[in-house]
């Protein structure tokens, strides 16, 4: 089987941090650079409310770029988009930020796009982690009564159908039942 090209590669490509029950309980959403500073790993919150260009928290990091300096005084680095250089975005990279190609992998695996990432206060959406995890619309965030954090808490413990099913073909594969 010939490899898949870097672009389609998973390994080669950043991935979102899987959904876990703690999304409704972890004290909300921080850079993943501080939550690693604090000796914990970045939860799909930290990483899509901070690093998804648009979202309420984002910033695009500082590059150093040298002005030219007047006589006398020093060079001042400037920050500078994330966007700049030789092209202007992809499509879904203006939302998506480096996540765009796996994102749009994932969106037509599933034959739907891919909803907004954030709420309208800026918090990671429900309907986005049910998209992730390739269940139906609907199938937790439509149930009548639950609230954001149940919800989370409800995606968070849920199994992801596409690797339970991977997972059961790989164990009657080795059994020869399959």
């Amino acid at each position: 089987m010939p490899a898949a090209p870097a672009e389609e590669c998973p390994s080669a490509l950043p991935l979102l941090k899987t959904p876990t029950a703690q999304l409704a309980v972890n004290g909300g959403s921080q850079h993943p650079d501080k939550r690693r500073e604090g000796g914990h790993g970045p939860t799909l919150a930290d990483e899509v409310e901070h690093l998804l260009p648009g979202a309420v928290h984002y910033s695009a990091p500082a590059v150093a770029e040298p002005v030219p300096a007047a006589e006398g005084q020093l060079p001042v680095p400037v920050p500078v988009p994330q966007h700049a250089g030789p092209r202007p975005p992809t499509p879904g990279e203006a939302t998506w930020g480096p996540y765009a190609p796996v994102i749009a992998r994932w969106e037509r695996a599933l034959g739907r796009a891919a909803p907004a990432a954030t709420d309208a206060r800026g918090r990671l959406a429900t309907r986005f982690v049910e998209w992730m995890m390739g269940l139906r619309p609907g199938w937790i965030t439509d149930v009548p009564d639950l609230t954001r954090s149940a919800e989370l808490k409800a995606l968070g413990n849920g199994v992801v159908p596409a690797q339970a099913a991977g997972a059961l073909r790989l164990l009657l594969t080795r059994t020869g039942r399959a």
